[in-house]
């Protein structure tokens, strides 16, 4: 004979088992609705007949009783690890800090810009929004530029593809791509142009740029 558990609905616990192989409650001998009917249910007997999938069995008023006492018998475990601590966002995000070590110049937005110099420029700046501009003018046979100088004062110095700013290795850098009158650099502080850049140079905010003969101020702000 096997006993049911009141309180998981086991039914192979063996009737010389005082508690339940399973959830560990107090188990006792169960009584089907049919063999209530047969004995007759007192009056006033709270009893409740749940049906599950395969059969229907009884629960009376003793189950809150079992339920205390599985609970108080099941160990509550001490010993839980820690939660790591979650790293913030700032210190997830990528260093996007471009610096010599000249003259170091820290980035704190994504906006950089280039100012044209002169007076009454038909375009009052130009913004990269890119890791790199090619600067220029349009030509039919190559499509448009991004830093495009023509309508400019001084755009028959400027070349279809005169030179190009780009963002590497944490440096915002220029370069020429083959100019006829060269790329130029005043460093923020000096008072000239040095001479025509031959290899990619570093750019600081502040610095000015001269593209032929037009002049370009660099800035992130």
């Amino acid at each position: 004979m096997t006993i049911t558990c009141n309180l998981c609905f086991y039914d192979r616990n063996s009737d010389k088992n005082q508690f339940c192989e399973i959830c560990g409650s107090e188990i006792r001998p169960s009584t089907t609705l049919f063999e209530a009917q047969e004995k007759g249910i007192q009056e006033g007997e709270i009893q409740t007949v749940i049906q599950t999938d395969k059969k229907t069995v009884n629960q009376d008023k003793n189950i809150n009783q079992n339920l205390d006492n599985y609970f108080l018998r099941t160990p509550i475990p001490t010993n839980l690890p820690a939660s790591k601590v979650p790293s913030t966002e700032a210190e997830n995000k990528a260093n996007i800090t471009p610096k010599n070590s000249i003259n170091p110049t820290l980035i704190t937005s994504t906006i950089v810009k280039l100012i044209p110099r002169q007076i009454g420029a038909p375009i009052p700046e130009f913004i990269i929004d890119n890791n790199n501009a090619i600067i220029g003018k349009f030509n039919p046979e190559i499509g448009p530029v991004e830093i495009d100088l023509d309508g400019f004062y001084g755009n028959d110095t400027v070349s279809s593809t005169h030179g190009e700013i780009y963002f590497a290795n944490n440096q915002w850098q220029i370069k020429d791509m083959g100019s006829t009158n060269g790329i130029y650099i005043k460093p923020t502080g000096k008072t000239r142009f040095g001479y025509r850049i031959n290899k990619p140079e570093i750019l600081n905010s502040g610095d000015e740029i001269a593209i032929g003969k037009i002049r370009l101020l660099f800035l992130i702000t």
